[in-house]
């Protein structure tokens, strides 16, 4: 139902309880039509080597909220062989009617060599509910094709296939190509090996990961083979082996062997001569629209190469009198960015700058008779997407897409008073709270007045450590075992302030499924914790299932082996996965364990 006729449907309810008469009181409200439920099909045909087979659960003649049922059986497939089973429950909110999907991963370790099939079904519909027909599905599984280059796009507001049928892409993000050349590591090989045999990633190991995309991240003065100065004055050239292009065209290229979908985006820019060596606020209006004029021309004819036109646009910065959402869309004036070299001298670079908006990039696109699907990102960071309906650029080919960067929204306490002050502690001595999860880091606090027996009168922190913002302690958090020479303190913590953006919070997902009623939306980034003993992602266990529950696309950051605590998918080119993130998201990806 919409809000309109929500408001509606309660003032008539409050004029009826207003002039109403008799004995028979307030008339009860007319509940909404509960209607069917059944699958698009009844049977599906899957090749063993696509890796994922998404089915779509189709609602008619109903938005009552309700729920149903879905598990799979076997036939001559077979669970954690052909295919890997998946059970659960799919529910719609009052006045919801979409469409529900569910991703069902394709086994490939064991070639097949005749057809096998399985069966989805429905069952246990609540609240009225009826299941339609059909109630269950034939999912035949046919031998591995020769590979093809896959195409997507936009219907509706929907990604689709070549076939039209509803695509969700699950993959990861490479990094390397935006850094590499730039700074003249690797001149005879732009990607760096970051992630991989030299020349990019293991294909096999993605494929092992069930992964159907995979996103380049690029560098504008690479790719258009300009000269730089870096912020020590060094005058650097962007395209150093003179192989960049090439580079990139054949990672594409090997990426369409594969079977996988491709993500350009330009990542890192800069105006002027400046060196491209960091994240600046936004496309520049000196060299962005030659570079999406370029790369459109030389990827318009594939229709698997998605363009995602800026990474993650923030506006510090941004000169008086100007709103940052029409600046997004339509380009604007900053007062300074920021800027490094190889030394890590950075610095903000003063001087007011023109940047490029949008629509003008998509414009450039669009020009040189590019038809590919492109993203379109939101403010601060690519994390807030409150305005991105109010301001959507326009295209007139309806091939766009909203991207979203949801990272965990984390805080930190300022202030930890004391709820109880044990015994046997000294003022100066330090304690280790309590850990808050087996992934964020607890809080540290330096006791600065005691009591008698040593009872802590009073501390202050010392080290924030940082807090999921969707979990915060409210509760008396203990010392950590064996922290001081006490025991039995415990501080209540306070004054919380934001390590990042809080428009990740669960609040904001209905916002972000308010949009994707209009257009596909595309996690073109996300990540968490990945140090080693790291167990779980607290956050993306949350959100993960709400996005497959929603068929919004998803893109880990980073399938690279660096030596990182946060966004790490692996710890080698093979694919293990890295602890806690890692293995979380290669479990969600392939469908199995704490789903």
């Amino acid at each position: 139902m919409s809000s309109a006729r929500t408001a509606l449907v309660l003032v008539a309810a409050m004029f009826a309880a207003g002039c109403g008469g008799g004995s028979g009181g307030d008339a009860p409200p007319t509940p909404l039509p509960a209607g069917s439920v059944a699958l698009s099909a009844a049977s599906y045909a899957v090749a063993q080597n696509v890796g994922l087979l998404t089915v779509t659960v189709n609602r008619a003649d109903g938005s009552r909220d309700g729920s149903v049922a879905f598990a799979t059986s076997d036939g001559s497939a077979l669970a954690g062989t052909d295919y890997t089973a998946r059970s659960g429950t799919l529910t719609w909110a009052s006045g919801d009617s979409a469409p529900k999907t569910l991703s069902l991963p394709i086994g490939n370790a064991t070639a097949n060599t005749v057809d096998k099939t399985f069966t989805v079904a429905l069952s246990n519909p609540t609240n009225g509910l009826a299941l339609g027909a059909p109630a269950s599905a034939s999912i035949r599984i046919t031998p591995a094709t020769a590979a093809t280059v896959p195409a997507v796009r936009v219907q509706g507001n929907r990604l689709v296939d070549a076939a039209g049928n509803v695509l969700q892409l699950r993959g990861v993000s490479f990094s390397g190509f935006e850094f590499v050349a730039i700074g003249g590591w690797s001149p005879g090989d732009p990607s760096g090996g970051q992630a991989g045999q030299p020349g990019g990633p293991r294909w096999p190991a993605l494929k092992a990961w069930h992964a159907n995309t995979v996103r380049f991240t690029l560098n504008e003065t690479s790719w258009l083979g300009l000269t730089c100065v870096d912020t020590d004055g060094v005058t650097r050239q962007g395209d150093p082996g003179g192989n960049y292009r090439a580079a990139i065209a054949t990672q594409v290229q090997q990426a369409n062997a594969a079977g996988l979908y491709v993500i350009i985006e330009l990542h890192w820019g800069a105006p002027g001569n400046a060196c491209p060596m960091v994240q600046t606020q936004m496309a520049n209006a000196d060299h962005s629209l030659d570079f999406w004029t370029s790369v459109a021309t030389a990827f318009k004819g594939n229709g698997s190469v998605i363009f995602s036109l800026y990474n993650e646009p923030y506006f510090f910065g941004l000169g008086a009198g100007q709103d940052a959402w029409r600046v997004l869309m339509t380009g604007g004036t900053l007062d300074y960015f920021p800027a490094t070299s190889a030394t890590s001298n950075y610095r903000n670079i003063t001087g007011p700058w023109r940047s490029v908006g949008m629509q003008a990039m998509l414009d450039a696109v669009r020009a040189t008779g590019a038809t590919n699907v492109v993203l379109v990102g939101g403010t601060e960071f690519s994390n807030n997407l409150g305005g991105w309906l109010a301001n959507m650029p326009t295209d007139p080919l309806k091939q766009m897409a909203a991207s979203w960067h949801p990272y965990p929204p984390m805080q930190r306490p300022t202030t930890a008073g004391v709820s109880a002050g044990g015994t046997g502690y000294a003022v100066g001595a330090t304690l280790t709270l309590a850990k808050p999860s087996t992934v964020y880091e607890p809080a540290k606090v330096r006791v600065t007045a005691v009591g008698a027996g040593g009872a802590v009168a009073a501390a202050e922190i010392v080290t924030a450590g940082r807090y999921l913002q969707t979990a915060l302690p409210t509760a008396a958090v203990p010392a950590a075992a064996g922290s001081g020479t006490g025991s039995g303190a415990s501080f209540l913590l306070g004054g919380w302030g934001n390590l990042s953006s809080t428009w990740s919070m669960p609040a904001n997902w209905p916002v972000v499924q308010a949009l994707s009623a209009h257009v596909p939306i595309v996690f073109a980034e996300t990540g968490e914790h990945n140090a080693p003993g790291t167990a779980g992602a607290p956050f993306l266990q949350q959100l993960l299932p709400f996005a497959g529950a929603n068929n919004w696309s998803v893109i880990g950051c980073c399938w690279d082996v660096f030596a990182e605590q946060d966004n790490v998918l692996i710890q080698d080119v093979d694919g293990t996965p890295s602890d806690g993130y890692g293995r979380v998201f290669r479990d969600w990806m392939t469908g199995v364990a704490w789903q």
